[in-house]
């Protein structure tokens, strides 16, 4: 299945743009880690390795002979290190947020479990010198009844009296802890939160296709400040063609995902042909264009599904 996606990839890299923007992406500076569920299915390695032999095909498309080939790729190669550096230092980074973010939810969690032993313990406090009280009143009554005779136990009552008090300021003590663990789980909290906010999805659909459909309305999402754009596409096709672009707001595209599918029937090679077809495309823009964004889907007698994800890059808002 691997080695079929990666012809996939070759097949697409007919296209310039295809080709250009999304490895100039791949090594922007601004590139920001997707949502989990846009992971990358390959790692850095296999990434450059799908990149190189697109570029080679572009090469052979445009006619030049194996020596300019051999020259064209000694350049091509020198950007290797860097792309698989970068690729793997946002897949660290990426797992670096999610340990913290996991890390901040299990001390949130702890400190609402002391919270609530907290309370408990007031709980106890609080009945204890409710007991006291009432101890305290029978003695009084005693005491009032033989005030005459009963010194002691005016200061037996006294001294329960004292012995509650002590109760309840412990219980006030324990009632004041208890808050303070319920402010120190409400920091986590919102600290855990802030991790998981880092990314914030705009649009999320899954489409599926049939062999009536040709070209669907287009699917829109609207960018009110530049930012940082994460686009995922996965796309599968048992039947016919699909075109997938993206257009931001000006109508220029910003990338596309075509997916022709080729039966056993239609092969002339024994063990091409697939029950369907999958395509992948993973797009970072850097400095969205304001406005309206467009993503179009062009079919014939197609049969399948397409998932798409649009996540936007939100600035942390609190100290790392």
């Amino acid at each position: 299945m691997k080695t079929n996606t990666i012809l996939l990839f070759i097949l697409l890299a007919s296209s310039n743009f295809m080709f250009s923007q999304v490895a100039q992406d791949s090594l922007s500076v601004n590139y920001i880690y997707a949502p989990n569920h846009f992971n990358n299915s390959f790692s850095a390695e296999e990434s450059w390795e799908i990149h190189k032999a697109a570029y080679i095909k572009q090469l052979e498309s445009k006619g030049l002979t194996d020596d300019e080939i051999k020259r064209s790729m000694v350049t091509y190669e020198k950007d290797k290190e860097e792309f698989i550096a970068r690729v793997k230092e946002q897949h660290r980074l990426a797992a670096i947020q999610r340990q913290k973010a996991t890390e901040q939810r299990k001390l949130a969690a702890i400190q609402r479990k002391k919270a609530a032993e907290q309370r408990r313990l007031a709980a106890i406090q609080r009945q204890k010198a409710d007991e006291l009280r009432e101890l305290a009143n029978i003695e009084r009554k005693k005491a009032d009844e033989q005030r005459g005779k009963s010194a002691i136990q005016r200061e037996k009552a006294n001294e329960l009296r004292k012995q509650a008090a002590i109760q309840r300021a412990k219980a006030d003590e324990q009632r004041k802890l208890a808050d303070i663990q319920r402010a120190k789980a409400e920091v986590q909290r919102k600290k855990a939160q802030e991790w998981r906010k880092s990314f914030k999805n705009i649009l999320t659909k899954n489409i599926t296709l049939t062999n009536q459909s040709n070209t669907s309305k287009p699917i829109t999402f609207k960018v009110i400040s530049k930012t940082t754009l994460r686009i995922g596409i996965r796309a599968h096709i048992s039947s016919g063609t699909t075109l997938i672009e993206i257009y931001n707001p000006k109508g220029s595209k910003e990338g596309e995902l075509s997916l022709n599918f080729k039966s056993k029937s239609d092969s002339n090679e024994e063990g091409e042909g697939l029950e369907y077809t999958s395509g992948v495309l993973d797009k970072t823009i850097s400095g969205a264009e304001v406005g309206e964004w467009q993503i179009k889907i062009s079919s014939q007698k197609p049969e399948g599904t397409v998932a798409m994800s649009v996540a936007q890059y939100i600035k942390p808002t609190m100290d790392e």
